[in-house]
């Protein structure tokens, strides 16, 4: 899970820091103290969690209207409110917060608090119609999707499936499981057999047991390699 932290206490920025990097389900922490770095850090990074302090001083923007912000780039972004004091809890359900958290913040309740959210935000099942039938496919049976024109086409442990979402919905709709290889392609790690340079500045991805093969850029390689 990739946590954006918003904080512009010193002291309460360096904490929650230090207990989010030792929970295993968090990968990666961009902690901030400004309102405006923390929506560019929205839009340039793959956020998961957003944990908002409410009261930032000397900020153009309070919590609030960072969160609403978030919300409007992406509704997918979990969002955890952070306060000291209470009354502020109603005022942040205006943009439909997961959760809130008193200061001082407890320790066990934020460790359960990131567990429970990454607990939720597992891909649920894709309902696809194909033909005259709908098909029930899980995110994990996908092998690799590919984008031809205005179409998706999805390569599964059950058969490819034609689909009319764009690589972006896609992603959304199947979380973490999926990664952007390139422009045109997503694939399931979980598959991967091998990776071979092609002629120029693109890769071959090659599948366990799977004929098909999907492409990766040299930029997405690199980003592959180094995560």
């Amino acid at each position: 899970m990739r946590v954006l932290l918003l904080e512009d206490e010193n002291i309460a920025r360096e904490f929650f820091v230090k207990i989010l990097l030792q929970i295993p389900e968090v990968s990666e922490v961009f902690a901030t103290s400004g309102s405006e770095e923390a929506i560019s850090l929205i839009h340039s990074e793959d956020i998961d969690l957003a944990l908002v302090d409410i009261e930032l001083d000397n900020q153009e923007l309070n919590g609030i209207q960072v969160a609403r912000r978030i919300v409007e780039h992406n509704q997918n972004i979990f969002i955890v409110f952070i306060t000291g004091y209470a009354q502020y809890a109603l005022d942040s359900f205006i943009v439909h917060p997961y959760d809130y958290i008193l200061k001082p913040v407890n320790k066990n309740r934020l460790v359960k608090l990131i567990q429970e959210i990454n607990a939720k935000k597992e891909p649920s099942p894709l309902f696809l119609r194909y033909g005259n039938k709908v098909y029930q496919i899980s995110p994990y049976e996908i092998i690799f999707v590919e984008k031809s024109n205005n179409a998706a086409y999805l390569h599964t442990t059950k058969g490819i499936y034609k689909v009319y979402y764009t690589l972006q919905e896609l992603e959304n709709l199947l979380g973490n499981v999926l990664f952007r290889s390139h422009r045109s392609y997503l694939i399931n790690p979980q598959y991967l057999d091998s990776i071979i340079p092609n002629i120029g500045r693109s890769y071959q991805v090659n599948f366990l047991d799977y004929k098909k093969t999907a492409v990766m850029s040299r930029q997405k390689y690199k980003e592959y390699r180094d995560q």
